[in-house]
């Protein structure tokens, strides 16, 4: 008798690691330790609970509840994997809908999956109030910080009991947060597999918990699908970025043409970088390098005799000077900061193209008085003062993770076509925080001839008028 039923057909088969990952069962996995691993196509796959299932048991795609998110650092860098998911994602349902706009697939049960992006740690805020079954992380160390990832941990939960919860990710073993992903992993330097229980304690009821963390290494060999000729590639680089994107291994990735990373390295090994609590009773100084359609990175210090406490960051992209004078007003509302000085970039006296505009004129005009940083005539002078300086320096790790991170990146742009160093840095992510931190270097314990404050012809009428008035949108100005 003919069989009328038509047999599956096999749309994407994963290699042995891809399905050793797919069929984990810890809370928190990670997936890679090199390149050429298979990661993305496993970590979509993976994002619709396709296996293990029982017979008869839907996949998690099927059931309506499931809502899934998979995360890249910035958006330029969600198209390829959106692209992959276009390919893979549809051959398993054809019926499956992409919006584009909101970069969400919903299948045909009310199942979603969605694509997102963090490029700063406050940006995790955005999902506040959401709540997830499955997240994903695609090349994790990426993230300078952990707190993006513990964050959306906390949006992970469930009402139906079918559906478990997962925390997966995927990277190669370097990136600026190549510490915090093989600390948090317990990986070690051979780049071998790990899984351990981590036990979680109810301050409230005293009760416990256990989570488990895994880490499935996978290398070019563990990939099927690819030639020889990328791994011929990965043969021509130098032999540690060999030790990274073809062995897998997690040793501690040298940053090539680094000005501080040995002394963030020092400051780590001293316990310097560590909890840096905010001390009432001491004025809060700040630190700047603004972009004007570029990035602002400020940090907040405060000074108890020798010892400069860094006990904060803050950075963002095409905002103007009103945005962070809100962003000094609530630290000062909910955090508790009096400032003391604002010390800006030399060019912070400069005048806007097209407008003219000073934006020191600017920053006063809002209740920001400025010192300023003179213009450095040799850029080398002032990175050294940075050098000396942080062996002043306590910070606390977790509010100046982002920056601490920028100041063991900063290094000199690779000139390709001599094979060399140029004299300059390069002026990327980094740079912007490191700027910043010079400002502070430069400037520490030197009032120079401009006042930090106004002069009394200045300021605006008022009691103490040796404060700062800050004056939010719609609000009453208010001193500190």
């Amino acid at each position: 008798m003919p069989n009328d039923v038509t047999p599956p057909q096999t749309v994407w088969e994963p290699s042995a690691k891809q399905a050793e990952f797919l069929s984990a069962s810890e809370y928190e996995v990670l997936y890679g330790g090199a390149a050429g691993g298979g990661k993305t196509d496993g970590l979509l796959v993976d994002s619709m609970g396709l296996q293990p299932c029982a017979i008869g048991e839907k996949a998690h795609i099927e059931k309506r509840a499931y809502q899934a998110i998979v995360f890249r650092k910035t958006f330029p860098d969600l198209k390829d994997i959106i692209d992959r998911s276009h390919e893979i994602f549809r051959d398993v349902e054809p019926k499956a809908k992409y919006d584009k706009q909101a970069h969400v697939w919903t299948f045909p049960s009310g199942a979603r999956i969605e694509f997102g992006y963090i490029q700063r740690d406050i940006e995790r805020l955005r999902y506040r109030g959401r709540a997830f079954q499955y997240v994903g992380w695609e090349e994790v160390t990426l993230w300078p910080t952990s707190l993006p990832y513990i964050y959306l941990i906390s949006r992970i939960r469930t009402t139906d009991k079918t559906i478990p919860c997962y925390v997966r990710s995927t990277t190669n073993p370097d990136g600026p947060g190549h510490r915090w992903v093989k600390d948090r992993f317990q990986i070690p330097n051979s780049g071998i597999g790990t899984c351990f229980r981590v036990e979680i304690i109810d301050q409230e009821t005293g009760q416990k918990f256990w989570r488990t963390r895994r880490f499935i290494p996978a290398r070019v060999s563990d990939n099927p699908h690819l030639g020889t000729d990328y791994r011929t590639s990965l043969l021509m680089l130098p032999g540690d970025e060999q030790d990274l994107l073809l062995r897998g291994r997690w040793d501690t990735p040298q940053i090539k043409g680094s000005y501080w990373n040995a002394d963030i390295e020092e400051a780590r090994k001293s316990g310097r970088i560590t909890a840096v609590p905010h001390e009432k009773g001491v004025l809060v100084d700040t630190w700047w390098d603004i972009g004007v359609d570029d990035e602002t990175a400020i940090w907040f210090t405060q000074t108890i005799g020798h010892k400069v406490n860094v006990i904060d960051y803050h950075h963002e992209s095409d905002k103007g000077l009103p945005h962070f004078q809100q962003v000094l007003a609530e630290r000062s509302e909910k955090l508790g900061y009096r400032y003391g000085r604002h010390v800006g970039p030399h060019d912070i006296e400069s005048r806007e193209w097209g407008t003219g505009a000073n934006r020191k004129k600017q920053a006063e005009a809002l209740g920001l008085y400025f010192d300023v940083c003179p213009r450095p005539t040799d850029k080398g002078a002032y990175i050294d003062a940075g050098r000396r300086f942080l062996s002043r320096c306590w910070f606390d790790a977790d509010r100046t993770a982002e920056g601490v991170s920028a100041l063991e990146n900063y290094r000199k742009e690779w000139d390709s076509d001599l094979q060399t160093y140029k004299r300059t840095p390069l002026h990327d992510w980094a740079s912007h925080g490191a700027d910043a931190f010079m400002v502070l270097a430069v400037k520490h314990g030197h009032r120079g001839d401009a006042p930090f404050f106004p002069t009394s012809a200045q300021q605006p009428a008022g009691p103490d008028s040796s404060d700062v008035a800050i004056a939010l949108p719609g609000r009453r100005a208010r001193r500190f």
